[in-house]
């Protein structure tokens, strides 16, 4: 019902369509009952093993041997990628292509996903039977991806856990299985050393030669005396930066140029933000509608897309569901990530600080990549890995 009372300054309102946001709805409710299933399920230690490593066989395998062969979408774009890792060091190549995601969707996705499994897997190598193979598929794989969460946070994340599991046995007073860990260092060095060259390294270097050469023209002071609001915006959005997308389609300038005025006189960081840009239009949009019950309920999932997704989870759900939304579809994940913190602290255990690692590191990074909480493909796998927590609290009380 508040989603009918609505309206915007741009014709249509956005195109509200309920099916699809019912269809989203739905979705984004599928958490709720698959952590009952995962609950009652009866796996154990070995048989997370198992699913995990056919993660890594599946989802690494086809990235590594796509990358190799060249036939791998690049993670930026939906074309396929023109050097292997093995370009890298040519500097022939800029960073659209040579990241790659295999044939997946979302790079920023399957990063997500992996950097998950980090935890977990080390503690796997590390504390049972898991060949070091899999971990370095792990990381060459998030190496490949190419962007910041899965090249940066990957090896910051690796040393952390590793770190973690030394404080963690020197606490214990437990023996610290060193003969596991050299290999690990070993991974962490040659990593370091290939970094350097990969593309996330050269998409910064790129930006920073490219916006100091544009911040003369423009920072410099702007005028309309002369012309309309609407030609000067026409004129001058290119030189300023602003994403063709989302000014002539998402929120078409013509029917709201004193928002776009306001963009065109920002900072040129934030001009050249794409998610400040999509958090900006969007809470125009809902300044616009001026309804108080927007605060509750949101403004819709629908009508958000059909303007620009938000690339900050959280925020995102915060638009579209309101306050409530939040809390029916997002709290399954502060009720998991509060139970494994208490089980943590009940029972400080290497196991429990990777499996907390695990779901602290999902919910940081849906902020700061999005498009995470409302992917099946992520969640699920979330999910099954804080079950994981439960089940062998389960199975110890047994």
């Amino acid at each position: 019902m508040n989603a009918l009372n609505f309206h915007s300054l741009v014709p249509g309102d956005f195109n509200y369509n309920y099916l699809d946001e019912i269809q989203h709805l739905i979705k984004m409710s599928i958490p709720i009952f698959f952590i009952f299933l995962l609950y009652f399920s009866k796996f154990k230690k070995e048989d997370y093993l198992k699913v995990i490593k056919t993660w890594i066989i599946i989802i690494c395998g086809i990235i590594i041997i796509t990358n190799i062969c060249k036939i791998s979408l690049s993670s930026y774009n939906n074309e396929v990628i023109k050097g292997s890792i093995f370009n890298w060091f040519s500097r022939n190549y800029i960073y659209d292509e040579l990241a790659s995601k295999g044939f997946f969707m979302y790079a920023n996705q399957i990063a997500c996903l992996l950097v998950t499994l980090i935890p977990v897997s080390l503690f796997y190598y590390l504390e049972k039977k898991l060949n070091i193979l899999y971990l370095i598929a792990l990381l060459t794989t998030l190496l490949m991806l190419g962007t910041r969460v899965s090249n940066l946070g990957s090896i910051l994340v690796f040393i952390a856990l590793i770190l973690a599991y030394i404080i963690h046995h020197g606490i214990k007073k437990e023996k610290i299985k060193w003969k596991k860990l050299i290999p690990c260092g070993i991974i962490i060095i040659i990593y370091c050393a290939i970094l350097p060259f990969s593309p996330t390294i050269s998409r910064y270097e790129i930006y920073d030669y490219l916006m100091p050469k544009n911040i003369s023209g423009l920072l410099a002071s702007t005028t309309t005396s002369s012309i309309s609001d609407i030609e000067y915006i026409k004129n001058h959005y290119e030189e300023k930066l602003i994403n063709e997308n989302f000014i002539l389609n998402s929120y078409p300038y013509e029917y709201d140029p004193d928002f776009w005025m306001e963009i065109l006189n920002e900072p040129v960081g934030n001009r050249a933000d794409y998610r400040y840009l999509e958090i900006k239009m969007v809470s125009r949009v809902v300044e616009i509608n001026n309804n108080k019950w927007d605060i509750l309920f949101g403004i819709t999932n629908d009508r958000i897309q059909n303007i620009f997704n938000i690339e900050r989870d959280y925020i995102l759900q915060y638009f579209a569901f309101g306050i409530i939304g939040c809390i029916l579809f997002l709290g399954v994940y502060l009720f998991l990530l509060i139970r494994s913190l208490k089980n943590l602290i009940k029972n400080f255990s290497y196991y429990n600080v990777c499996v907390t690692s695990s779901i602290i590191l999902f919910l940081f990074i849906a902020y700061l990549s999005g498009n995470i909480l409302g992917q099946i493909s992520c969640f699920i796998p979330l999910l099954f890995i804080a079950s994981m927590s439960i089940n062998v609290e389960k199975e110890k009380k047994l």
